[in-house]
């Protein structure tokens, strides 16, 4: 009875053992689970850091690609604009007055000049031309950007623009001699000339007003303008002067000549 009360002992005993070894061993398992598991997700957390840092590289890159290309684009137009204003002061600003001061004082008198005709549609035709690629120039700013079109200088470009090319026409359209209408082609001639050159003048340093560094351009223009107003007067005094200068010698010459 005593030897089956040992044997049953040592068969619980050996049950024990066995179940908590097998705790143990789960309890083993589990935790180098739950440690491949954390060091795993510890692995991949770096590589979504890597990840956001690249994709915030990326987006750095392309915001610095865009604003080289926005400031090439800005260097462009301003490029673009200056080239406008320089083209449109030298041709519409400065020949075609040119042109007119040639015609008013160099065909009889103060200074007669045989080729003054010449000289006359070189100035215009030169002025046009420079001035009409300065117009185009600016016609294409204006499209390119609706929020800097200036819509007053853009219209006062396209009248100053039809005047020029009906001034042109009138050139190489202009009656004979002989012809009847000839007296009225030179007043409209002579009128819509002196008006395109005030309508020219007045958009000029409306659209110097517009631009950086205005008041340099305003004061270069001015110096253009006063060259050519002091040379007009001159030549106008010079037109007033010299007949009675002339009637004054042809006196003292001949005293019998009547006044």
């Amino acid at each position: 009875m005593s030897s089956h009360c040992l044997v049953i002992v040592c068969l619980i005993l050996c049950v024990q053992s066995s179940s908590c070894s097998e705790g143990s061993l789960v309890t083993t398992v589990r935790r180098t689970n739950e440690w491949q598991v954390s060091s795993s997700v510890e692995n991949i957390k770096p590589q979504r850091d890597d990840h956001t840092s690249l994709r915030g590289t990326e987006n750095a890159e392309t915001t610095n690609l865009r604003s080289w290309s926005g400031q090439i684009a800005l260097h462009h137009r301003r490029h673009l604009r200056n080239t406008h204003g320089v083209l449109n002061i030298i041709g519409w600003g400065t020949l075609l007055p040119v042109g007119a001061i040639v015609a008013r004082s160099f065909r009889k008198f103060p200074l007669k000049c045989d080729e003054w005709y010449k000289f006359h549609v070189l100035c215009q035709t030169l002025g046009y031309i420079i001035g009409a690629v300065g117009w185009s120039f600016g016609m294409w700013l204006g499209n390119s950007s609706k929020q800097y079109s200036l819509r007053a200088h853009r219209i006062l470009g396209i009248v100053i623009f039809t005047f020029a090319t009906a001034q042109m026409l009138a050139l190489y359209l202009q009656p004979k001699r002989e012809n009847e209408c000839r007296r009225w082609w030179k007043i409209y001639h002579k009128i819509l000339g002196y008006l395109l050159i005030s309508m020219i003048v007045a958009n000029i340093f409306q659209g110097i007003d517009h631009k950086d560094h205005a008041e340099k351009w305003k004061w270069i223009y001015v110096g253009i303008l006063s060259v050519l107003s002091f040379s007009a007067l001159v030549l106008e005094i010079l037109r007033f002067v010299m007949p009675r200068i002339h009637r004054q010698m042809a006196l003292d010459i001949n005293p019998n000549i009547s006044t």
